[in-house]
């Protein structure tokens, strides 16, 4: 107890973390995004918490569930979305560093996936090819370097492919990616030891997540409603996304 206390402000935001990464872990580890969620109420109780810990814990989530479904993995995908993701990522840099129109960046991505989602409902398929795959992958790599969020553009691409491909595939470029920003953000001195720690003694979380997530009884509800279950996600996150960018504002 008196161990969670020298990390955490008390108990009960503790315990709130704890549930908020199990909820984002199942999720990820069912649909291939979402652990972005964890980060968005995580936020609203312990700031100090994003991006950094919440990177480190998806590493260690998104590596998980990949190679526990590596056959599974879309492989030649793979080398555009990191190329996509890397670009995204330094972009982001300077304005985590300088806090340069980083409100007005969020509003425009969190409006964006809100039409982006719309437009999908409305059966507009978005296909998976090199291009698309490249794109989504930036935007992924820079929202997710900024937020914690970076799921939803991949999600949005993939919407129509096999379930059991795009989990085991995203995990594998959610991984490392967030490993990316990890080396990025450890180079600028924002991640310490202390964002190590806390992040290991929510470890256990990220754990269970994984384990429900995984079940034969989720995995066969998410083959048969994978597409809605993306959009959801997505526009769960969008609003998300806004309400950071309008907490911001107001404090």
């Amino acid at each position: 107890m008196d161990l969670i206390l020298n990390y955490f402000s008390s108990i009960e935001i503790y315990y709130f973390i704890v549930i908020a990464i199990i909820i984002g872990a199942i999720t990820q580890s069912a649909v291939g995004i979402g652990f972005g969620i964890s980060g968005s109420l995580i936020i609203l109780v312990e700031p100090t918490m994003i991006p950094q810990c919440i990177v480190l814990m998806g590493t260690v989530l998104a590596f998980s569930n990949a190679f526990l479904s590596f056959n599974d993995i879309l492989k030649k995908d793979l080398f555009f979305a990191f190329s996509g993701r890397i670009i995204g990522t330094f972009i982001s840099v300077p304005l985590i560093m300088y806090t340069i129109g980083t409100n007005n960046f969020l509003i425009i991505f969190g409006l964006l996936l809100l039409i982006t989602v719309g437009i999908s409902a409305k059966k507009w398929s978005f296909k998976a090819n090199m291009k698309n795959v490249s794109i989504a992958g930036a935007c992924s790599g820079f929202m997710g370097t900024l937020t914690g969020i970076g799921g939803p553009p991949m999600g949005i691409i993939y919407q129509n492919s096999k379930s059991t491909n795009v989990v085991a595939t995203l995990n594998m470029f959610f991984g490392v990616g967030a490993l990316f920003s990890v080396i990025i953000l450890t180079y600028i001195e924002l991640i310490t030891l202390k964002d190590v720690f806390k992040s290991l003694l929510l470890l256990p979380a990220v754990i269970v997540g994984i384990i429900i997530g995984r079940t034969d009884t989720v995995k066969n509800y998410v083959n048969v409603k994978f597409k809605k279950l993306i959009l959801l996600i997505c526009l769960i996150c969008s609003l998300l996304v806004l309400s950071q960018a309008f907490i911001s504002y107001q404090n």
